[in-house]
């Protein structure tokens, strides 16, 4: 142990840098419990059956999601929307100033942005009235405005040029370069055949993978297809080439620049590259060389997780881009069974580790393929109990969001709640239940089918499994998996329980409410992730159908919500009138109203909430005595 310490310390010491300087050297973060409520910490709310007869008497302010002025600690005790009003003196208006001439150029209000200067050129980024680029000359104080989005858009997402002369943007499925001094554009990709679009959220918008960087004399640019990185000529005279040979393709791996935690935006790509590597089939994590000309050279992969680059589907804080300095390098590995830990390399083959953090609980990650109702095959993890036993019958919980599998080596800390409404899987395997997370994707304009096709099949390959038990299969979500849920229950009478947090189950008045602080939810609905495509005039039966509340009266699934009064996203009042009908029909649902968070819950509430919702699961799915409140 001493010899090691000692080995350590001489290898740190190596480091080509400074012996005082550590700055840059990163900080480990140690994740704590929640804390228990106390006297003065008590959770805020207000439980209610579907049997109550007073249920409104129950019930505080629920009307409108509000922000409140910051002075203003107390919701109001009526509903109002709030925004903040201009000062009564005008913004502060900025200005250039040229440091030879001493000219000054007024350049607007504090809303402009990016400023970036080119010889005899400022390149500002506004906002009002609409989002433009601005182009001034310093020499005469003339002004150029450029308002096509795309372009705009272009210049923001890594599609300037180093030399502040050419903008690459994406429009129409193909790339196209804006000349600035010309005023002219013309695309640059038509000779790509391979799909430019991200597969992550293909079923929510068509989107491409993006700008990997340029070179330092702006004559290269470097773009991704699905998962290959090209080298394109933004004068359109070289036709493009695949710089990794269609390796990423061939292997289903995708291939991406590796950026660095204290990497400088937009430096220009130095060959060889270091390129994060992701296998989407088997969830493998690591890296590859690039040299030009050369096809990419294999330094390490395996069944961890590093740093899954632009993946929507991996856990919060999960992935950590490395660090590095000159030739050393801090790179952070973990697994579903081993704790994050650092480790220094020099050329991502060799790791010595520097950090020995072990895991606080012991559970296993199984990446599975179920069959959907219409026929697709589709990844999900099967997580079980670390004492699992292959003789017994376990009670499940089917947990979704999207598509978590690539998330397999994801190491999950233990949490009353995990993301502020969500159960805590390491929580519920060391109770003895299997948790199941499958992949779902959704088809535009009936997105609930999907969900429904997904989880369906997900059960019944779970009833399979002769150590699930099949008469106690249950469903959690929040916020979008939530949604699901609500319309699940009352769609199927498959399930033994049910808890939803944080959803909705009218589409047609969430449609046209105010979230996130007064904006019109309409957005989210034709173009986000409810991937309607239209509003409810044009397709009035699918909004319908997909809203749980028209079909509360086939619900027979105890049904656990849970809500905040001051949402953002999904209005109480939307999931209050969901409620209501089901108490109407007499259904057997609870409501758990909190009347403090947002979107989920914290602190002695996210106690509260998950001590009642695993009290909850524990009386239906495993036959315990159940709370009073719940008895009630």
């Amino acid at each position: 142990m001493k010899s090691a310490l000692i080995s350590l310390v001489i290898l740190l010491l190596s480091i080509p840098c400074a012996a005082a300087d550590t700055t840059w050297l990163p900080s480990l973060r140690h994740d704590t419990l929640f804390a228990r409520a106390t006297p003065q910490d008590s959770p805020h709310i207000i439980a209610t059956a579907w049997a109550n007869k007073r249920i409104i008497s129950t019930l505080k302010h629920y009307a409108y999601y509000m922000e409140n002025p910051p002075a203003q600690k107390q919701t109001p005790s009526n509903p109002v929307i709030w925004s903040r009003q201009p000062a009564a003196s005008p913004r502060p208006a900025t200005a250039l100033i040229d440091l030879k001439t001493g000219r000054t150029i007024p350049m607007g209000d504090t809303r402009s942005l990016l400023i970036r200067a080119y010889e005899d050129t400022v390149l500002m980024l506004r906002y009002a009235p609409q989002p433009m680029l601005e182009f001034t000359t310093l020499s005469t104080g003339q002004k150029y405005q450029l308002t096509n989005e795309a372009i705009v858009n272009g210049a923001m997402s890594n599609g300037l040029s180093p030399n502040g002369q050419l903008i690459v943007y994406y429009d129409h499925n193909a790339y196209h370069c804006y000349n600035i001094s010309q005023q002219q554009t013309n695309p640059i990709t038509k000779d790509i055949t391979t799909d430019l679009h991200f597969l992550y959220r293909n079923d929510l918008f068509t989107s491409p993978r993006g700008i990997a960087g340029w070179n330092t004399q702006s004559s290269r640019l470097y773009i991704y297809d699905a998962f290959d990185l090209w080298e394109v000529d933004p004068a359109n005279k070289v036709p493009p080439i695949n710089l990794t040979k269609g390796y990423g393709a061939k292997h289903r791996i995708i291939l991406t620049v590796q950026k660095y935690h204290n990497q400088p935006k937009g430096k220009p790509l130095e060959f060889p590259l270091i390129l994060n590597a992701f296998n989407i089939d088997n969830k493998q994590n690591g890296w590859f060389k690039l040299g030009k000309g050369k096809e990419p050279e294999l330094l390490t992969m395996g069944n961890y997780q590093y740093d899954i680059m632009n993946n929507p589907y991996v856990p919060d804080q999960s992935n950590y881009p490395p660090v590095k300095r000159n030739d050393s390098i801090i790179v952070r590995r973990q697994s579903a069974t081993e704790a994050p830990n650092l480790f220094y390399t020099k050329d991502f083959k060799h790791f010595t580790q520097l950090t020995f953090n072990q895991p606080e609980h012991k559970y296993t990650a199984q990446l599975t393929t179920y069959t959907t109702l219409d026929g697709q095959q589709r990844q999900a993890i099967l997580y079980k109990p670390a004492n699992f036993d292959s003789t017994k019958k376990y009670p499940v919980i089917l947990h979704f969001y999207e598509r978590r599998s690539d998330g397999l080596n994801s190491y999950l800390k233990t949490e009353p709640l995990t993301s502020g409404c969500n159960i805590n899987i390491p929580s519920y395997t060391a109770n003895g239940y299997l948790v199941f997370t499958p992949d779902i994707f959704y088809t535009p304009g009936d997105p609930m089918q999907g969900a429904y096709n997904a989880v369906l099949g997900a059960a019944e390959y779970l009833e399979k499994l002769p150590y699930a038990d099949a008469k106690r299969i249950g469903l959690q979500g929040c916020s979008w998996g939530a949604i699901q849920i609500n319309y699940l229950v009352t769609h199927s009478d498959k399930f033994a329980a049910a808890v939803s947090a944080s959803g909705i189950g009218d589409w047609m008045t969430a449609y046209n409410s105010l979230v996130n602080n007064g904006r019109p939810n309409a957005e989210n609905f034709e173009n986000g992730q409810f991937r309607m495509k239209a509003t409810p005039w044009d397709i009035p039966d699918q909004y319908l159908k997909n809203s749980a509340i028209y079909a509360a009266n086939k619900m027979n699934t105890p049904l656990l919500l849970m809500h905040t009064t001051n949402d953002g996203a999904c209005p109480f009042s939307n999931i209050l009138s969901f409620f209501l009908a089901l108490r109407r029909l007499q259904k057997p649902a609870w409501l758990l109203q909190y009347n403090d968070g947002n979107h989920g819950l914290t602190g002695a509430s996210a106690m509260d909430f998950s001590e009642r919702m695993q009290a909850f699961f524990n009386y239906y799915l495993k036959n315990e005595t159940p709370p009073d409140w719940l008895a009630d």
